[in-house]
């Protein structure tokens, strides 16, 4: 099989090939599992050797060329048997379906999936999964890669005895008749609640605005019935614009907005539900949006900090931490007669760079796109914006900063680059190395400020630990720190913030959300569709 190819997966990762460690493929120590299935039963085969292949002149047999024919790029291949020769129904019904498969030579084929963890990720990519160790592959219809692919090399097609593949097929699909619903059920089942929600909204709008009137909201079955019979659907438009308006910070809602509340409201309730609707509502009023309360300088910096410990230091450095924003004005270079705004000292030009490179903050910010147009006459615009607005002053670094992390081979070289741009950065680890940057009182005062913020190592170690033995770790794992993450299939990242947790409901046991994952590891109990839908949309 080719178990896993470096090339990009769904999710926009890419496993390097040359920094997996397959010692313990190679070793015949991996396991063959179902879909990644953690228990004991998913165990349907073994591994019995592996080898990287890099160029077509690697290849040491006809099968591992035929493998390279299908991708040419590297890949890793693999080859094992399966538990069918025993009474394991699951490694024979699996055994049937490649036969099946292989004997109808239909379009559907059988793909892998490589689990263990993540070591580390590329410096300047950090979707390249640079360093990897990996302890089993599991065999899926629906892997993150597809440049993967399993055949058999031991099958006679003559010799199939399609009757008796089909009873063992059938024989372990009760595994699969469970009441697991699919991700399109959840979306669709999340979507009747905020639209039931948005109802329940609209009531209360309408009750502070004095229009009467006696609405029943219906059940979300009810919700999805109507909008699969799509009697809804010009309905949900009209509470997503009553959404739009209500979400808007810019200007005052203006004084026809009653009408459009009782007309969503009388819309909505009459498709959905019978209601007795007053029938003259009171007269337009101009009603002032409640706009959310804003966070303090101190709160946006505290809050950076911690999810961008090296982006905080450059904060102090800059401001102190929000407390001092007043900026001198630049009397030469690049950006003279401009003046740095907010707590983390942004120019106005780098403003207007990140704000071309970034489309949803050019989305949220539309007069700041507007006013970048002219940077001669409307610099000061960005300035007073960061000095007066930190929750701005913040979108705009954590942008800039991210763009330029992904762009430098070093923090102090990222430290560098705040002072004097990303090609200063460049020009001077050209001409010394990195220890150019070492020196740099800047950079030296802001990696002293980082130290203070970074997490501790013991606590890097204990999350790391954490994500990587999170339900595939165990007396079963071939070692204690690799039987975690399944790459290629979820995601790692070192530390809490990277993740997507979720508590199970029953039991109470949080737990790493993974891809696909629909019940609790703890106890087998079925997770809420309202906390699937957050944890599957990445919400806290």
């Amino acid at each position: 099989m080719i178990a896993g190819s470096q090339l990009r997966d769904t999710q926009g990762e890419m496993l390097s090939v040359e920094g997996a460690d397959i010692s313990d493929l190679e070793a015949g120590k991996g396991r063959l599992n179902d879909n990644h299935g953690k228990g004991f039963f998913n165990s349907i085969g073994r591994i019995t050797g592996a080898k990287k292949i890099f160029k077509k002149d690697d290849c040491e047999n006809e099968r591992q060329e035929y493998y390279w024919d299908k991708v040419k790029a590297p890949y890793i291949y693999v080859k094992g048997y399966l538990y069918d020769d025993e009474d394991h129904p699951n490694a024979r019904a699996a055994a049937a379906i490649l036969r099946n498969i292989h004997k109808s030579d239909v379009p559907l084929q059988l793909k892998a999936s490589v689990e263990g963890g993540v070591l580390a990720r590329g410096i300047s990519d950090s979707s390249l999964l640079a360093r990897t160790k990996i302890h089993s592959v599991a065999l899926t219809f629906t892997p993150a890669n597809n440049a993967t692919l399993i055949e058999p090399i031991s099958l006679n097609k003559s010799e199939i005895d399609e009757a008796a593949d089909m009873l063992l097929i059938k024989s372990v699909l009760h595994l699969a008749e469970t009441n697991v619903p699919s991700f399109r059920h959840i979306v669709r089942d999340a979507s009747a609640t905020k639209v039931q929600n948005n109802l329940y909204k609209l009531v209360d709008l309408m009750k502070e605005l004095g229009i009467e009137g006696d609405i029943t909201i219906p059940s979300k079955a009810k919700i999805l019935e109507k909008a699969l019979e799509q009697k809804i659907q010009a309905n949900v438009a009209k509470i997503r614009e009553l959404t739009t308006l209500l979400r808007e910070e810019q200007e005052p809602m203006d004084k026809g907005i009653k009408n459009t509340l009782a007309a969503a409201g009388m819309g909505a309730a009459m498709a959905m539900s019978p209601a007795k609707i007053a029938p003259e509502p009171p007269a337009p009023a101009q009603v002032e949006q409640a706009k959310p309360a804003k966070r303090s300088a101190d709160q946006v910096y505290a809050d950076v900090s911690k999810q961008y410990p090296l982006l905080g230091a450059i904060g102090m450095k800059e401001s102190s931490g929000g407390k001092n924003v007043n900026h001198a004005t630049l009397e030469d270079g690049p950006h003279k007669g401009h003046t740095a705004g907010g707590m983390f000292g942004m120019m106005p030009n780098s403003a207007q760079f990140i704000l071309s490179k970034d489309p949803e903050l050019a989305k949220k910010y539309p007069k700041m796109v507007e006013a970048s147009k002219d940077m001669n006459n409307n610099h000061k615009q960005f300035t007073e914006l960061f000095n007066n607005d930190p929750e701005a002053a913040a979108d705009f670094a954590i942008s800039y900063f991210k763009r330029t992390k992904g762009k430098t081979k070093s923090e102090k070289q990222l430290a560098y680059s705040w002072l004097n741009g990303l090609k200063g950065s460049w020009n001077k680890l050209k001409e010394g190395g990195h220890s150019a940057f070492d020196e740099h009182p800047y950079v030296q005062d802001v990696m002293e400020e980082y130290q203070k913020l970074k997490p501790k190592k013991a606590e890097q170690k204990k999350a790391l630990k954490k994500a990587m033995t999170a339900g595939y770790g165990g007396a079963g794992s071939p070692t204690d720190l690799t039987g975690g993450g399944v790459i290629q299939s979820e995601s790692l990242e070192s530390g809490r913030p990277g993740f997507k947790y979720i508590t199970c409901n029953n039991c109470g046991k949080e737990q790493v959300h993974a891809k696909y994952q629909v019940k609790c590891r703890e106890c087998g109990s079925g997770m809420s569709f309202e906390k699937l839908y957050d944890a599957m949309r990445g919400n806290k």
